[in-house]
């Protein structure tokens, strides 16, 4: 009677560590691994050659997000959960969340007011000023260009002049 007691207690870790790993992706991992590990996604999107992943995370409209596995040329190239039970091997981009205690300390902006800078940013003044880089336009992204249906019809040849009028 106590063997199958003890063998269980012994099992239910590995048991406990196997399932959590399931819920882990790693950077690499081609999209059917990350199906396969987080089972199936809320929707999919695509843009480029980068596969956006999205999940149904346990905190809600409370987290602003769903989880979010990001893929480039079908591998993880970095992921965003709030919820406790998935995990991300690499580094993720995503910032550290706030807790509402520290958000609640924070006092609000008067409208106007600039934006105060970070204590580091301030011990250091910049000797020369930053460059300004603009952005080129890339490539329309419209995939369904719209066509008018009834295109406005061109006449051939230079106008026409008016008759001249007699006195």
């Amino acid at each position: 009677m106590r063997h199958p007691l003890v063998l269980g207690l012994v099992l239910f870790p590995v048991l406990l560590s196997a399932q959590q790993a399931a819920r882990t992706v790693s950077p690499g991992m081609n999209k059917e691994q990350v199906i396969a590990a987080l089972g199936s996604p809320v929707t999919t999107r695509a843009a480029d050659e980068f596969t956006y992943v999205f999940y149904k995370n346990t905190c809600g409209r409370a987290c602003g997000m769903n989880d979010l596995v990001v893929l480039r040329s079908d591998s993880v190239v970095d992921a965003i959960f709030r919820s406790p039970d998935r995990h991300y091997t690499g580094t993720s981009s995503s910032p550290a969340p706030v807790p509402p205690r520290v958000a609640a300390r924070k006092k609000p902006r008067a409208a106007g007011e600039p934006m105060a800078m970070p204590a580091k940013s301030r011990t250091k003044p910049a000797a020369t000023p930053p460059q300004v880089t603009r952005m080129k336009p890339g490539p329309p992204n419209d995939t369904r260009p719209s066509i008018p249906a009834n295109e406005p019809l061109l006449r051939s040849g230079p106008p026409k002049k008016p008759a001249p009028k007699s006195p």
